[in-house]
């Protein structure tokens, strides 16, 4: 109703707008923005009304008290300044995670002076800040949490970063976008009707009939038989993973087909279906091909994060809607 009200996110839109993303970004003179806090604002009034009333009634006492206190809030700008200037910020990419839930960005911050700063940082729109006390000469992460709704690629959002100390009079504020990214698959949906289907009487055998030939290594999971694990491997690398073969439930082998949902209808309903089907073929060690209009996925080494990756950035056809 009354837009000059607005004053805030005027401001704010203002200060994102000269922000340009960049995987890496230097806090200098140029970015950092000095505004007094309520507190600030409240004593800068408090000293112009004792320095009116000294020039009225000519009152030693009364000049110095405002000037003394004119003298702070100069030295609180100098100071909150310095808490940011000259820090350094890097975010690093999210594991990517299902839409609707929580992925974690990791925000690497630095700066080389000997003193400790105290900072806080939000992303935008977000009430909550975190607070960090970042030691000189020293790396400090925090992690950022956000919730992603749609499916693709989501850019981690402005964040800001500002600081009050040490006197809580001024405020220092800093704009920043960094370029990192996560990977949103669609969220599952349960297709009761095809996965009791697919799932029953499909599970490979344990047999040394079936593991005769040997296909690749997977990422060890719990539940997996010791005589399955790459002993060489973990003693060479240190790291656990399976051995898994070619003629494991060849015969089997199911099939997660686009086409199983007719030719047009919701895309995203089909996706979401698609990627529970997925996951229930992983947890129950069911060799499977996920067939798509653009690609087949079929076994292979991190066939659940191919599979679920070209789920997340499936692109409709022209032809696919008919």
């Amino acid at each position: 109703m009354f837009p000059f009200l607005d004053w805030r996110g005027r401001l704010r839109r203002w200060m994102l707008r000269r922000v340009a993303p960049q995987p890496h970004c230097r806090l200098e003179q140029n970015r950092i923005y000095l505004l007094p806090t309520r507190f600030g604002l409240t004593l800068c009034l408090v000293a112009l009304a004792v320095w009116i009333g000294a020039l009225n009634y000519d009152v030693s006492l009364a000049y110095a008290l405002s000037f003394w206190v004119a003298g702070l809030l100069l030295v609180a700008v100098l100071m909150a300044y310095r808490q940011l200037a000259g820090l350094q910020l890097r975010a690093l990419d999210a594991e990517p995670v299902f839409a609707g839930d929580v992925a974690r960005f990791r925000v690497l911050l630095r700066h080389d002076d000997a003193g400790e700063r105290l900072l806080n940082l939000a992303l935008l729109d977000d009430a909550e800040a975190q607070v960090c006390r970042l030691p000189g000469g020293r790396e400090f992460e925090l992690e950022l949490s956000v919730c992603g709704s749609r499916r693709g690629y989501m850019a981690l959002p402005a964040c800001q970063v500002w600081s009050e100390a040490p006197f809580g009079l001024v405020r220092a504020s800093a704009w920043v976008r960094l370029t990192a990214q996560v990977l949103l698959f669609p969220a599952p949906l349960q297709d009761s009707q095809r996965g009791h289907s697919q799932g029953g009487g499909d599970k490979p055998s344990g047999g040394p009939g079936v593991e005769e030939d040997f296909s690749h290594l997977d990422a060890y999971r719990v539940g997996d038989s010791p005589r399955r694990i790459a002993w060489k491997v973990l003693a060479r690398r240190d790291a656990l993973v399976s051995k898994q073969f070619a003629g494991e439930g060849r015969a089997g082998l199911l099939t997660l087909d686009w086409q199983d949902y007719g030719r047009g209808g919701d895309v995203e309903l089909k996706l979401s279906r698609l990627a529970w089907r997925v996951e229930q073929c992983e947890r129950s060690r069911l060799a499977y091909v996920l067939k798509l209009p653009t690609r087949s996925i079929g076994p292979q080494p991190q066939q659940r994060l191919l599979a679920l990756t070209a789920l997340a950035l499936y692109r409709e056809r022209a032809d696919d809607a008919c």
